[in-house]
């Protein structure tokens, strides 16, 4: 459910409304998050000393999976105006929607091991979120101001993370599509589910930071997966700042790659988000994320204030 309420919030935060360029920061986010991604994914694989229970088809979903989560550094969103914000914050909100979709469908080819099907179970996921969505849409718009508008939105939530967790999909996939559905069509909806999920967020997010916490698992090649991950993130995010600045379009200041640096809650959502869905070396990524995230922020909150400085 904390899972789905993030992409509920990443899904709103796009579809608010935006100053004119939010599809040119869009494009630079998702270049910057593809390179991070392949980067971490191809290092990984080279690098990565898997133990001999491992078969090559996990050293590559491992790979991919680490690639994913190092590409995402959004955050929470907050309430300021998306016109108001500087353009690198804006674009670093907007860096986890293509790998979160891309997570949505490798997630679901561990279930049907076939791209095609992967494709319509990860649209059938959508449609089911998107009829929940309807559906608590109806109810809230003839519903009174009251608490019955708060059981409703909880009740929708709880829905869209529980059902996707029932059919070992992505809740955050199913969230982010939930989120685009209600931002688009507004109204009373959508001030209600962002209300009262804004309400929730944290602690709903220290859960899931200790659900995180409780399934990590540690070994000495799992510390050196980490410190691969961590390196090869602040490099990927480093080149993917300088790539942006060359992509016409809305200008990026010089140290965008430092804003990209801190990792934000999604990755290790997802992280978390599969290794529900995986076996025995799913706790592998999860650890590596969690220990590479905490790398990127200490690094970044290192990089800042000298940056200010300057």
């Amino acid at each position: 459910v904390a899972i789905a309420a993030l992409g509920i919030l990443a899904g709103l935060e796009f579809a608010r409304p935006a100053a004119p360029n939010r599809w040119s920061l869009l494009g630079k986010a998702s270049v910057e998050s593809l390179l991070t991604g392949v980067l971490v994914a191809v290092g990984i694989w080279l690098v990565m000393p898997a133990p001999p229970d491992f078969q090559p088809s996990d050293v590559w979903l491992v790979a991919v999976m680490a690639g994913l989560c190092a590409s995402m550094s959004a955050t929470l969103p907050d309430a300021d105006p998306d016109r108001l914000r500087p353009a690198a914050i804006r674009m670093r909100n907007l860096d986890a929607m293509f790998p979160a979709i891309v997570g949505t469908l490798v997630l679901a080819f561990l279930h049907s091991l076939s791209p095609l099907a992967s494709l319509g179970l990860t649209i059938q996921a959508a449609f089911i979120a998107l009829l929940i969505s309807a559906t608590a849409w109806l109810l809230l718009a003839d519903s009174s101001p009251s608490t019955e508008q708060r059981v409703f939105s909880i009740a929708a939530l709880l829905l869209v993370g529980g059902i996707a967790d029932y059919l070992s999909l992505s809740p955050l996939g199913g969230g982010l599509f939930a989120g685009l559905f209600w931002g688009y069509v507004g109204g009373v909806a959508r001030d209600c589910i962002e209300r009262d999920v804004r309400y929730l967020r944290h602690p709903l997010v220290v859960l899931m930071l200790l659900a995180a916490g409780a399934k990590m698992t540690f070994s000495g090649w799992i510390l050196i997966l980490a410190t691969a991950y961590l390196l090869l993130r602040v490099a990927g995010k480093l080149l993917g700042g300088r790539l942006t600045r060359l992509i016409p379009g809305v200008a990026i200041p010089e140290s965008v790659g430092l804003t990209l640096l801190p990792p934000g809650v999604f990755g290790i959502a997802f992280a978390l988000d599969a290794a529900s869905m995986m076996n025995s070396w799913a706790g592998t990524i999860l650890t590596a994320t969690v220990l590479g995230s905490i790398g990127s922020q200490l690094l970044a909150a290192l990089w800042q204030p000298a940056e200010a400085s300057e």
